[in-house]
């Protein structure tokens, strides 16, 4: 399932797939708009989502 962040200065939403959602969200600190270019900071929830789906995919290192 992809996901859509709007943007927090433009309004503009931005798909975010899956994958990156999985692979990068978990450590990255904020994403930029593909329209303003302006960076925005990744939620608390979804950088804990994006860690939850990791660990459903990878396994937990617990």
């Amino acid at each position: 399932m992809d996901y859509l962040m709007f943007c927090d200065y433009c309004g503009m939403p931005k798909p975010i797939e899956e994958h990156i959602m999985r692979e990068y969200f978990w450590i990255a600190s904020h994403v930029y708009c593909s329209h303003c270019e302006i960076a925005n900071v990744i939620p608390d929830e979804l950088q804990s989502l994006a860690l939850e789906m990791r660990d459903d995919r990878y396994g937990s290192k617990d």
